[in-house]
């Protein structure tokens, strides 16, 4: 196992080098503009000579055309940096959530990932990023300030340190509406997708009262977003306007040192516009600071992401094949053990049904063995590799509840695998019992997964095909008769008998018993504990004969049953 020591990746301290060279030369390009100043009153005023004017602001505007190349050039490549390194982080965010499914306790989501590293990119790509990359020269201007008179350095370190702490104000006068208006969105966001959400009918009934609930939440979102932003635009202008004084501030200094005949009227002039360009990334920084605190936290995050993921999250190996093993599971939550299973192992050909009451722990267990929750403790392996060690493609999972992603039917039960063929993606649908209703839709197998028109018995069996495409070893089917007419249970049945033919290892919970017909092993839970396992007939049997002696003892008693 290889660890990481932060997000970023290989290739791009080159680009950073490039970027921070760029910025030397266009922080020392910055001082053409007093040097310029110094040139003419204390050379070209003096001289009177036209000449040396027309040769400084020829050189001026020279250096000027060079500093904005300079810029452009550092702002593209500060740009193209945020974007190699989104591109770079993506694909290893989506793997590594997709493998710290099996980790415990789970990680974010990849959304939450993604989320965090669009706030670092924005950062990159904004001027904060060459704000911050110019910050440094701050100091070294601050201390030529100090070189013309110690005065003014003073006056520039005390000025640049109040402008600090009204952004730092700024910054928290901004915090907690933002984080409040951000927990009210988030609660409109969730009372939304409750509501579109799959099974919803939205009722009418329902419509008024979700609707002035959720409009609320978002007034209220958006009365504390316009309140962080008065407070922010208000920082802006005081910080802006505080630079300006302090411009004002040093030139009003420097005269007095020319009276006193202690500086020349160039340095007077030359200073005051350098304490501008000293200041400038300060006052930008000022205004960016939530969104420069935001990325930072994103930024460690990531990169706990990423030493999390590297560091605790094994490389899954080639292949995964054999019986299916499972010894003392248990699954805990908040509020204690969900699940509890001493233990079964389903041999290769044959299919495990699992049976219990509604809340017994069957579609939990269906989780568990797909690879979606981890198990607080015990083992699940195929064969001799344990499930957090399963290559992609080794489990086919048909949940309960099923929804289609956005794209195409193809692209639905190939699992979007770009180097799926036609042929395994048909040869699925037909082994499910789809081909035909796939191809008698108007547009075929490239018609919307997602098309809500589709009935629910096509969207049962096109996921059936999704959980058998590539031939998976171990295919976990929840409640997969849900939906389905006569024809449809048939045709499952016939994709369990030949998945067994090919050796892979069948898990199907059930609430109707056609749906057991072709396994040979059954698992019965009880309040999420292992009940029963063994052959289907002895259990059933055993469970006839346990109802019986409990009828015949109640009735015994006088008790009725």
């Amino acid at each position: 196992m290889q660890r990481t020591e932060g997000p970023a990746p290989t290739g791009l301290r080159g680009l950073w080098i490039a970027a921070f060279g760029f910025g030397a030369v266009s922080n020392l390009l910055l001082l053409t503009g007093p040097i310029f100043m110094l040139q003419v009153y204390d050379r070209v005023l003096p001289g009177r000579s036209v000449e040396t004017l027309l040769a400084l602001v020829a050189l001026m505007a020279f250096l000027y055309a060079v500093m904005a190349v300079i810029d452009t050039a550092r702002g593209r490549l500060i740009a193209r940096i945020g974007a190699r390194f989104r591109l770079r982080m993506e694909g290893a965010l989506l793997a590594g959530g997709l493998r710290a499914r099996t980790r415990d306790p789970p990680t974010a989501p990849v959304s939450q990932a993604v989320n965090d590293l669009d706030s670092v990119q924005r950062v990159l790509t904004s001027g904060a990023a060459q704000a911050a990359m110019d910050l440094p020269w701050t100091a070294l201007f601050l201390a030529l300030l100090a070189l013309v008179h110690p005065l003014l350095g003073w006056l520039a370190l005390m000025g640049g340190a109040v402008l600090v702490l009204t952004a730092f104000a700024s910054f928290l006068a901004q915090r907690h509406p933002r984080n409040q208006a951000m927990r009210q969105d988030a609660v409109a966001a969730r009372l939304l997708a409750a509501v579109e959400g799959p099974g919803v009918d939205g009722l009418p009934p329902l419509r008024a009262g979700i609707g002035e609930s959720w409009q609320a939440l978002r007034w209220q979102g958006l009365a504390t977003q316009l309140l962080a932003s008065d407070r922010a635009v208000a920082g802006m202008a005081a910080a802006r306007a505080f630079r300006l004084f302090l411009q004002s501030a040093t030139l009003a200094l420097g005269a007095w040192l020319v009276i006193r005949h202690d500086m020349s009227a160039g340095l007077m002039i030359g200073a005051s516009i350098l304490l501008g360009r000293a200041l400038a990334p300060v006052e930008q920084l000022a205004g960016q600071w939530g969104a420069l605190v935001s990325a930072w936290a994103a930024w460690r995050r990531l990169a706990a992401r990423a030493q999390d993921a590297t560091g605790t999250v094994p490389a899954p190996v080639s292949t995964a094949q054999g019986p299916l093993v499972v010894r003392g599971l248990m699954v805990a939550g908040p509020r204690g053990v969900l699940l509890r299973l001493g233990g079964f192992e389903v041999a290769p050909g044959r299919a495990l049904g699992v049976i219990g009451p509604g809340g017994s722990g069957k579609s939990l267990l269906a989780r568990v063995l797909s690879g979606a929750i981890p198990a607080t403790t015990g083992q699940v392996s195929l064969g001799p590799v344990p499930v957090a060690f399963w290559p992609p493609g080794a489990v086919g999972y048909l949940p309960q509840r099923l929804v289609l992603p956005p794209g195409t039917l193809t692209q639905a039960i190939s699992g979007y695998d770009p180097r799926a063929r036609d042929g395994t993606v048909q040869a699925a649908a037909n082994a499910a019992g789809a081909h035909a209703a796939i191809l008698a839709l108007p547009d075929g197998y490239v018609s919307r997964a997602d098309d809500p028109t589709l009935p629910a018995g096509l969207v049962q069996r096109i996921g059936l095909a999704g959980a058998i495409h590539g031939d998976p070893p171990l295919v976990v089917m929840d409640e997969p008769n849900t939906h389905l007419d006569a024809e449809g249970a048939a045709a499952l049945n016939a994709t369990i008998r030949a998945l067994k033919a090919r050796g892979a290892v069948v898990v199907v919970t059930a609430n109707r018993p056609a749906a057991i017909a072709e396994c040979e092993d059954l698992l019965v839970l009880d309040k999420g504990a292992q009940a029963a396992f063994g052959p289907r007939d002895q259990v059933l049997r055993e469970m006839v004969r346990t109802r019986v002696a409990l009828v015949d003892a109640v009735s015994g008693s006088g008790v009725t049953p």
